[in-house]
């Protein structure tokens, strides 16, 4: 075989090997962006197995001014109660998702509607950083993050 046509076999190669490496991704992303999106509606409607489904056995997860909650039923323990305040209208805005391998992190905003003691309500928003992990075709959350962009109340 001449050797313009080894390199062009190649080069057909590369590109149909770099072209599934990111559809993978992409597919992955989407997939991502998918369960976020049913995470929050399964807050939205009171559904608390539906949001822990989301996370790995092994997960961490670490909301502001608490102590890291670690594993799943854990974390299902720990969600009871803001989901039992009516905690609502959780909406997520992905900044962006990127993957390595089997690993993959989502940055992005979010906003949401808390109860006040005096009957009235306030919206929250802040960013989130999630690390997903992949578990055979499934994606797992990991690792879950968020802060509040608000002062601290007093």
């Amino acid at each position: 075989m001449p050797s313009s046509i080894k390199k062009q076999s190649r080069l057909i190669r590369g590109r149909a090997q770099h072209a599934a490496r990111t559809q993978g991704k992409s597919r992955a992303a989407g997939v991502i962006r998918r369960i976020g999106d049913e995470w929050a509606r399964h807050w939205n409607a009171g559904e608390l197995e539906g949001v822990v489904a989301a996370y790995a056995t092994d997960a961490v997860y670490l909301p502001p001014h608490h102590v890291a909650v670690h594993g799943r039923d854990a974390i299902r323990e720990y969600l009871k109660t803001p989901l039992g305040h009516g905690v609502s209208d959780l909406a997520f805005d992905v900044t962006y998702i990127k993957q390595q391998g089997p690993i993959a992190w989502d940055v992005g905003t979010y906003r949401m509607t808390i109860p006040q003691n005096d009957g009235t309500k306030k919206e929250d928003h802040g960013k989130y950083l999630t690390v997903w992990r992949r578990a055979g075709k499934n994606w797992l959350i990991a690792a879950d993050a968020w802060s509040s962009d608000l002062p601290p109340s007093a």
